[in-house]
Parts: C-alpha cells; sequence; structure tokens
C-alpha cells in the first residue's frame, strides 16, 4: 500500500474537505512542497480503490523514467498526511470562532496595535453576547478573555480599574473549574452505579458549602448540576428529581444547547435508574423527556442523530403506547442517522411499531425478505419474525424460522456461548409453548414454572405472558 495512514486520512474527507484540501495545498504559505499537491491529484485521480494503491504506482506516475526510491515515495506520503492533519486543524479553528479570536487578542498585544486589539475585544463581546447560553467552554473562553485583560493591567499595577479586571478572570475561572468538576463528580457517580469501580473522583473539603455562596445562585449550570448530584446520592427521595425538571425548564434559556441536551440525558439516566428497580411509572416521565429534546429541536448533534438515541426514543414511546407519535418520529428523523444503517434502522422499528400494534401483516411485509449483515438486527428481525408467526397463528412458518434460526445461532462465530445459550432456551421454550397450543397439552404450569426460573432466556417476559393466555383459555 501507499501508505496506511495517508490512505485512511484521505478516505474519511467528504467531497467538499477534499476540494477545501486541494485549495490548502495549492497555497504557498501553507504548503512550500508542490510535489504533496501533485501526489493529491494523483490519488483523487484514481478510479481503482485508494487502498490498493502501491508506492510503485505514484512512482511511476509522479516520475516517470526514473528509477524508483521507495524512500522518496514514503517521505512524500508522510509530508502529505502532515498537511492533512493540520488542514483539520485549520478547519477546527474555522469552526470555533471564539478560539480564534482568543488567540488573536493574544498576539495584538503590542502597544502599537491597540486599536487593533480593541476591534477584537468588541468582537469577543459581541460573540459572548450572541451566545448566551452557560457552559464548561464559554466559562472558559470568558475566563482567557478576562485573564488577557489581566495580564495586561498586572505588568503595571497602578493601571486604572485593575481590580475589575482582576475579578472577572477570577469568577470565570471557578465557573469554568467548579462546573466541569461537578460534570465530572456527576459522570463517576453513574459509572460506578453500574460497575465495580476502585477509581474516585475526590471533591476538596467544603467543596459543598463553598458552592452556596451568593454569587453562584445564578450560575445555571451550578444550579442544575446540584440537583443531578441529590437525585443520584439520594435517589429514594423524588423532590429532587422534581426540583431538578422544573430547573430544566427555568433554566434552559441560559444554558448551551449541548449542555441542557447533556442535562435532559442525565435526568433520562435517574428515570432508567427507577425503571430498573420496578418503577414502571418512570416510562412515561423518561418518555416526556426524550420528547422535550424533539419539541426544542435539540436531539441532532452536528446535523446528525446517534442510532442508540434513535432506538431508545422509540422503545420508550413504544412501550406507554405512544403509536402515532413514534411512527411520525420514525419517519421524521430516520434521514439524520449514518448512512450505512439508515434504511436498516428505519425498516427494523417499523416493524417493531407494528408488532405493537398487532399489524402482523405489515411487520411480514416487511422483514420476510430483508436480510441484514448486522448481527443485533438480524437476531432483532428474527425474533419479530418468529412473535409474529406466533400472534398471527402462522405455524408452518413459526415451525420452519425456528429451525433456521437454531440453525443460524449454533453456526454464528460472532455470539459468545452465553448469548446462544439463552437464544436456544427461547427457541426451546416458544416451541414448547407453541406445541402446548396446538396440541393443548396440560403441561403450562410446569412450563411456566421452568421459564421462570430460567435466568438464560431472552424475552422472558412475552414467553410468560403467552403461557399466561394459554391457562386462561
Amino acid at each position: 500500500m501507499l501508505s496506511d495512514k495517508l490512505i485512511t486520512l484521505l478516505t474519511s474527507f467528504s467531497k467538499v474537505e477534499l476540494n477545501r484540501f486541494r485549495k490548502f495545498l495549492m497555497s504557498p504559505y501553507l504548503n512550500d512542497q508542490p510535489e504533496t499537491l501533485r501526489l493529491f491529484e494523483w490519488i483523487s485521480q484514481q478510479e481503482q480503490a485508494y487502498e490498493s494503491l502501491t508506492k510503485l504506482q505514484a512512482w511511476q506516475a509522479l516520475y516517470p523514467g526514473r528509477p524508483f526510491d521507495d524512500g522518496h515515495v514514503r517521505r512524500l506520503a508522510s509530508e502529505l498526511n502532515q498537511l492533512g492533519l493540520r488542514f483539520l486543524v485549520a478547519e477546527a479553528r474555522e469552526a470555533d470562532p471564539i478560539s480564534e479570536l482568543l488567540e488573536m487578542q493574544k498576539a495584538m498585544e503590542a502597544p502599537v496595535l491597540k486599536k487593533h486589539l480593541a476591534g477584537v475585544e468588541r468582537q469577543i463581546s459581541r460573540y459572548f453576547d450572541d451566545h448566551e447560553g452557560q457552559s464548561t467552554e464559554l466559562f472558559l473562553a470568558q475566563f482567557q478573555m478576562h485573564q488577557h485583560i489581566f495580564a495586561r493591567a498586572s505588568r503595571v499595577v497602578s493601571t486604572t480599574g485593575y481590580i475589575e479586571k482582576l475579578a472577572p478572570a477570577d469568577f470565570y475561572l471557578e465557573c469554568f473549574y467548579l462546573t466541569q468538576k461537578l460534570k465530572y463528580f456527576i459522570a463517576w457517580m453513574q459509572y460506578s452505579g453500574m460497575r465495580t469501580t476502585e477509581k474516585h473522583v475526590p471533591l476538596m473539603q467544603g467543596f459543598w458549602e463553598y458552592l452556596e455562596q451568593d454569587r453562584f445562585k445564578e450560575v445555571a449550570l451550578i444550579v442544575v448540576y446540584k440537583k443531578v448530584v441529590q437525585c443520584f446520592t439520594d435517589p429514594d427521595n423524588e423532590t429532587h428529581f422534581e426540583r431538578l425538571v422544573e430547573d430544566l425548564e427555568t433554566y434552559h434559556f441560559q444554558m448551551t444547547e449541548e449542555n441542557l441536551r447533556e442535562c435532559y440525558h442525565m435526568a433520562q439516566n435517574y428515570c432508567a435508574l427507577k425503571i430498573n428497580r420496578g418503577r414502571t411509572d418512570y416510562y412515561l416521565i423518561y418518555f416526556n423527556l426524550q420528547k422535550k429534546l424533539v419539541e426544542l429541536n435539540m436531539l441532532l448533534e452536528n446535523g446528525a442523530l446517534s442510532e442508540g438515541v434513535f432506538k431508545n426514543i422509540i422503545t420508550s414511546g413504544l412501550s406507554i403506547g405512544e403509536f402515532a407519535w413514534t411512527e411520525t418520529f420514525i419517519n421524521d428523523y430516520y434521514p439524520f442517522l449514518p448512512s450505512n444503517i439508515r434504511e436498516n434502522a428505519r425498516t427494523f422499528n417499523l416493524a417493531n411499531l407494528y408488532l405493537h400494534q398487532k399489524k402482523y401483516d405489515k411487520v411480514i411485509e416487511l422483514l420476510s425478505n430483508v436480510e441484514y449483515s448486522d448481527l443485533v438486527y438480524a437476531l432483532g428481525t428474527k425474533l419479530m419474525l418468529l412473535r409474529t408467526y406466533y400472534e398471527s397463528d402462522e405455524q408452518l412458518a413459526l415451525n420452519s424460522l425456528m429451525d433456521s434460526f437454531r440453525i443460524f445461532v449454533r453456526r454464528n462465530k460472532l455470539m459468545s456461548k452465553s448469548l446462544k445459550r439463552e437464544y436456544i432456551n427461547f427457541l426451546t421454550a416458544l416451541s414448547n409453548i407453541s406445541n402446548a397450543k396446538s396440541d393443548k397439552l396440560k403441561i403450562l404450569t410446569r412450563l411456566r414454572l421452568k421459564v421462570s426460573e430460567n435466568q438464560h432466556i431472552i424475552l422472558k417476559k412475552w414467553l410468560l405472558e403467552k403461557i399466561n393466555e394459554l391457562e386462561k383459555k
């Protein structure tokens, strides 16, 4: 291969980024090595897969008739890769205007540039006026701005308004530290609640008392993060959660979209904690929190939606019977999923919706001719079809799919032994239930006991529901 690092980098670029990278390479100030541009142009023009390009091919294209020099090609590819990394840094800087403005503020401290500096600082102030929401990143940026101002004043302690320049720098530094510390502490609490860990996020003595100062009572992130901590340290006192939800409503205009989304996810984690403890009433609360994010148009991050968030919202909507809303959500938001799983996710989740609505013909229509390469989707699809065939009394189709599914599970090399056991146990239980259904065998009590005592079986709740239905008949 020509260069694994270079090819990996170039294939990660979009068409727009490739065009911008070309302009980057064409600038003599940014790139004083014309050969790297020639190499980039040659790679871009190749119709074959970039991964199959070789150093010899590149050499013959760039230097026809000259003896092959492996070291020269490797150096050239390495230099182009480094320019690609510099390009990514330049793109990131352009996407983060406040960082560039702060660098300009620092670079223009020479007395002769006093007027230029004043103009830059006006731009920085306008940026903060336009971004009124609070976030740890903005607190840090505000500290950096005031730190630059204070640093200039500190060279002459007698500067007019010296203390007025010191105080804001100190305040925003504290806001950044305290909110980031709370954020780390919450992350540690949630992690340690799910997994055993010897690591700890220590807090300084008197930390909570320090946060009670009046000057922090209007810092929305500190107020909300404190409520989150109370929710997870005293989960049985649901007043903390009620106040957290109220604070999210009260302060959401004072927080950036990213931090508000994050705080709603923290509230959802509390709901998940309650649901795992058997509080089924929190399904509705969990769903309403997700619905709120949709209403606030805050689900997308950089114009994209993660598959996990998409699936969680659908699952919670179906669990409380919000079928119409969920169908609208699927159709409205699946285009924002990663392109490689977009259609799979839409088909799978629509089928799941129709299964909950007992529209079995639509489930079969969607899934019967679909073969998923992704194991999770493949397993989920087969389970949905099995449930559909059972519910619609398609005994022949049910038996056929159970047989083929059992072979699929046993031969699959990606599934762990424990996961295979859970699926085989499910298929065995479903087969027994199906036979009891068709032959009216009086073994249901023993079958129900066997399923309920089995700790290694999937969809146990559904299996027990089917047994109970047969018992009532």
